[in-house]
């Protein structure tokens, strides 16, 4: 008779056996606990529900970082994963409506939510304030959204002109790349319309009893649709540091023609790109040359300066831009002459709405002149570069102009700070990307508003892991690190006696490295209720 084996007797001895994924919570949910979520959440709002508004959030956060799923689909995760367990909840519980009316309670507070765990974040992590990058992004959503006053059909940075869609504008700190601050915003809102308000809103924050100690004035980038004369003053009035570029106008190009090559060249700046460049097409330094550029809002004037910077790539960039309109343009003017005096083109009226038609939004119209002339049905279409307005546009490439009242900055420092927008832009990348927050389904504003709030949250915590990453030495992307953390899973056994036993897997020893330099606890914590 042969003997039974450990495996035999146990697998004879067990009536269920439940796999149960652990994932990453054992990296995340201390970044959660370290911010208080719960408790702020719960001090802000407070309930008689079974499940407290604050371990909702938690819940939602933990899904929008390991597995982004609707709201319908929420409780279903949980169930395959060891939330349900560590939180004590039953899955049951866990439905779409009773998400969305959590949501519903939520909005109430975000915004003071928001700045609390926001402030928390900087207290804890000692998050570097004195430059912060501003951005907008667009999320698209599905569905009608007639009574919305978010939704809205806007320009789309995500090209669905098909679509409504709300915006997101966001803040986040240079160094570390933290989200610090956002706005939910009207779908159809102008870009030019937000500076203000965000200045505003960075400045009530540094009021805060939290931030009183910082004694910061932050610098704030923005990109060209963020510098304007209003924005100028609210940073003066404020007391914060702006720079940007200015959109390209008569005022701003006379400024760049005002430094000649010769002294771009003399005026190479430090700033060097991280990308590697081919041995075939080497770098080329920036040049960058101070000038003043007061700027007059409501007849109070503020005197600040302006960098020219010139930039090879961008010269070839511009070059090349110019060289493809005017062929379109030519291209287009040569078919309406082919045409001349046949068919509808037999008719001046006509003919000249076609010319317009090539003209409008063409960058290269103002280098092309063009004469219609004679009668319907004896038209003569004659058209030709303008050679002068074609060097005064050559002389421009390449070249565009800095604005900041930052006096203090070298030419080469505000370079730099300018050319780390790209932080803010990842940043927005990571909302639509791992973390999914679009397209949106939810069917009124305050949810809407409820989950972005969840998502930027998760965002938050993300940048904290990183951040802690490499303050450890562990020079691992979020991504990595919970991509590797996924395939940890649990096994829940019930054995025919009655009795139950859960098993963690086994840790790799990437994932065990990645514990030991955060200060993790084992992830054994998380098989059982968690105390409180």
């Amino acid at each position: 008779m042969t003997s039974l084996t450990w495996a035999d007797r146990i697998a004879a001895a067990t009536a269920q056996s439940t796999p149960r994924q652990v994932g990453a919570v054992p990296v995340l949910y201390p970044l959660l606990e370290k911010l208080r979520v719960r408790d702020t959440i719960n001090a802000l709002c407070q309930t008689r529900a079974d499940i407290d508004l604050g371990r909702l959030v938690e819940v939602l956060t933990l899904n929008r970082l390991l597995a982004p799923q609707p709201l319908y689909w929420v409780g279903k995760w949980t169930a395959q994963t060891v939330v349900v367990s560590m939180f004590g909840l039953s899955p049951q519980k866990l439905y779409d409506q009773r998400f969305g009316r959590g949501l519903d309670d939520l909005h109430a507070i975000l915004g003071e939510a928001w700045v609390r765990l926001a402030a928390r974040a900087v207290q804890q992590e000692g998050i570097d304030l004195s430059v912060l990058h501003w951005d907008t992004t667009s999320v698209f959503l599905e569905g009608e959204y007639a009574a919305s006053e978010l939704a809205a059909y806007g320009h789309s940075s995500a090209g669905r002109s098909d679509a409504k869609q709300v915006k997101v504008g966001l803040d986040v700190t240079s160094r570390e790349r933290l989200p610090l601050l956002y706005r939910l915003l009207n779908g159809s809102t102008a870009d030019i319309t937000t500076p203000v308000p965000n200045l505003t809103a960075i400045a009530a924050f540094l009021r805060r009893p939290e931030c009183a100690g910082l004694a910061v004035r932050p610098l704030v980038v923005g990109d060209c649709k963020m510098i304007t004369p209003a924005a100028v003053a609210a940073a003066h009035q404020h007391h914060l540091y702006y720079l940007g570029p200015w959109e390209s106008n008569t005022v701003v190009r006379e400024v760049i023609s005002s430094v000649s090559d010769a002294e771009l060249a003399a005026n190479e700046l430090s700033y060097r790109p991280k990308r590697h460049f081919p041995a075939d097409r080497p770098f080329v330094p920036y040049r960058g040359v101070w000038r003043p550029f007061p700027v007059i809002y409501e007849d109070q004037p503020y005197a600040d300066r302006a960098l020219v910077v010139w930039s090879a790539g961008k010269q070839c960039l511009d070059a090349q831009k110019r060289k493809d309109h005017l062929k379109r343009l030519l291209n287009r003017l040569d078919e309406i002459r082919t045409h001349l005096n046949q068919g509808r083109y037999i008719r001046r009226e006509y003919t000249a709405h076609q010319i317009a038609l090539a003209r409008r939004g063409n960058p290269a119209k103002g280098l092309v002149t063009v004469e219609l002339t004679g009668e319907d049905r004896h038209l003569e279409l004659s058209f030709r570069i303008d050679r002068a307005a074609l060097a005064q546009a050559q002389a421009l490439d390449g070249k565009y102009l800095l604005g900041t009242n930052a006096l203090h900055l070298s030419a080469s420092e505000a370079l730099t700070h300018f050319k780390a927008q790209d932080g803010v832009e990842k940043r927005n990348g990571d909302l639509k990307g791992p973390l999914r927050v679009r397209p949106l389904y939810l069917q009124t504003d305050q949810r809407i508003e409820g989950l972005v709030f969840i998502t930027l949250l998760a965002l938050l915590v993300r940048a904290i892991l990183e951040l802690r990453c490499r303050r450890a030495g562990l020079n691992y992307p979020a991504d990595r690190v919970l991509r590797t953390f996924a395939p940890l899973y649990a096994t829940d056994q019930v054995f025919v006696d009655g009795s139950r036993l859960t098993q963690l897997g086994e840790i790799t020893p990437f994932q065990q490295r990645v514990l030991d330099g955060l200060h993790f606890p084992s992830p054994t914590r998380y098989l059982d209720n968690l105390p409180g």
